[in-house]
């Protein structure tokens, strides 16, 4: 028997311009109502399709609500149909593999796990063309076999997909499977997925290294051009610990506090603290108001008996300026034994510390210009999301800083595909930047790992807490990669020192 579910508009009267938004669900031609306590307006904002018009200022969220709706009943009819079926009457139809598959899939949906969900389809799409190809119909859970997890590993490397890829879709294909032994849809004589290979590739993490992001810095990119809000995201990700993308697209001016980044992580839900370093603080001045006056702002300041008004950036160019002039007279003088050459690279080390301090000073007074004003902004717009990547109005209602939180499908879908997009966009930065080393959302929070392990000589702890990770165990395992050249090097600077003696 067909069940239908279908979004209505019901009045009390015939006449009425407003009625309740409800989901008529319909068996054997009987119907009964479900309401969603949602008042609406016929003639302006009801569609025959069953859905709310754009011209509505919540359309969105209506039409959202009323998908949840229809789901949430769907839900409710497997699990009652799941309950019914306690196999009372030996001629009972058995639950077949793919139906269950498919309630767990509805499961995951209802319960707005749309990481999870989306996995388990990808793999449920995959395994039901396989069967396709090999005519099955029907299958059961008696029918998963090593052998056709056999077959379906031997499918899927044909496909093209990398070793590591298909253990990922077997394993869900796993899990599902002993879902259902867990609900007792099925008891198994022995595991059908011993067959198939589990040992994953480890791959090798591609990093940036201190003269490439040099020439991020460097490359130039005019503000009228897209790449130059993506190049300061990346950046941003770079120096604010490798932030991952996801917390990089959420971040929220609230989640800016004396002077730090204060948050709940997207992927792991766990509290973070990121220092509003200068760098960071500099690509948080573009998305301010009132922070690129603070950046252009003139200093008065008095050096070697001369009074200087220049901004930051004058002064930074002065000293570049200053260096590159007379770097050949210092080269020439460093290495000279006359006395009075001595005092001169005196001289010029005096005048370079003296423009350095006039920057470190410029640059404390920036820095505290801009955490003031971004706490009073903060202040002024807690739900305003602090890079313009993400839609305010369509994540109004979600709390990211809490420690728990839930996305619609319309929002979930919204945080994919501005990610794949800013993806693409990094692939553009990096051909502007000319860099071989592929840009990707995730190279930042390898790159900042890399850097990590340069300069705190391998210090697992500070890195483990600098990424965010709950544990030194996940730290060890995602830098272990990073280590090997720094294993390489000593081995190299090892096996120098017994040249000479091999030699003889």
């Amino acid at each position: 028997m067909k069940i239908t579910y279908k979004p209505c508009l019901k009045t009390k009267h015939s006449g009425d311009t407003v009625g309740i938004i409800n989901i008529r669900r319909t068996e054997n031609r009987q119907s009964k109502y479900f309401s969603l306590g949602i008042s609406l307006n016929k003639k302006k904002y009801w569609l025959k399709s069953g859905s709310v018009s754009s011209t509505h200022p919540d359309y969105k969220e209506i039409n959202i609500k009323i998908e949840e709706k229809i789901n949430q009943l769907k839900l409710m009819e497997s699990t009652d149909n799941a309950i019914m079926s306690v196999r009372v009457l030996e001629d009972e139809v058995e639950e077949t593999f793919i139906d269950f598959f498919n309630s767990h899939l509805l499961y995951l949906q209802t319960r707005k796990e749309l990481g999870s969900y989306k996995a388990h389809k990808t793999s449920y799409l995959h395994f039901t063309n396989f069967l396709e190809l090999k005519r099955i119909k029907n299958i059961h859970f008696k029918d998963i076999t090593s052998s056709l997890m056999r077959d379906f590993e031997t499918y899927l490397l044909g496909l093209g997909l990398s070793a590591n890829s298909c253990i990922k879709y077997i394993k869900t294909i796993s899990n599902v499977f002993n879902k259902g032994v867990v609900f007792d849809k099925y008891t198994p004589d022995k595991n059908p997925f011993l067959a198939v290979n589990k040992k994953t590739t480890p791959v090798a993490k591609k990093t940036l290294g201190k003269l490439e992001i040099e020439l991020i810095f460097k490359t130039s990119i005019s503000k009228d051009n897209p790449l130059y809000h993506y190049r300061n995201y990346f950046v941003f990700q770079i120096f604010a610990q490798g932030l991952r993308i996801s917390d990089l697209l959420t971040l929220r001016w609230s989640n800016l506090v004396s002077g730090e980044i204060i948050f709940n992580q997207f992927k792991t839900k766990t509290p973070h603290k990121i220092k509003l370093n200068y760098i960071i603080l500099l690509r948080l001045a573009e998305y301010l108001p009132t922070g690129n006056d603070v950046i252009n702002n003139k200093y008065t300041f008095d050096l070697n008996n001369k009074k200087y008004l220049m901004s930051y950036s004058e002064i930074e160019n002065h000293y570049n300026k200053l260096q590159k002039d007379n770097i050949s007279i210092y080269l020439k003088l460093i290495n000279s034994k006359k006395e009075e050459d001595k005092i001169k690279v005196e001289e010029l080390e005096r005048l370079y510390k003296s423009w350095l301090n006039v920057m470190d000073e410029i640059r404390d007074k920036i820095s505290s210009i801009l955490i003031l004003q971004i706490a009073v902004y903060g202040k002024a717009n807690p739900k305003k999301f602090i890079f313009p990547i993400l839609d305010d109005k369509i994540f109004s209602d979600v709390l990211f800083n809490a420690q728990k939180h839930t996305l619609t499908k319309y929002q979930y879908n919204q945080l994919s595909s501005k990610t794949a997009y800013y993806n693409k966009q990094l692939k553009k930065l990096q051909a502007l930047c000319n860099i071989d080393t592929v840009f990707t959302s995730h190279l930042a929070r390898h790159s900042y790992t890399n850097l990590m392990i340069e300069t705190t000589n391998k210090d697992i702890y500070t890195i483990s807490k600098s990424l965010g990770h709950s544990t030194l165990s996940t730290t060890e395992h995602y830098v272990n990669d990073f280590l090997y050249e720094r294993i390489y090097e000593s081995n190299d600077a090892m096996n120098q020192t017994y040249l000479t003696v091999n030699s003889n």
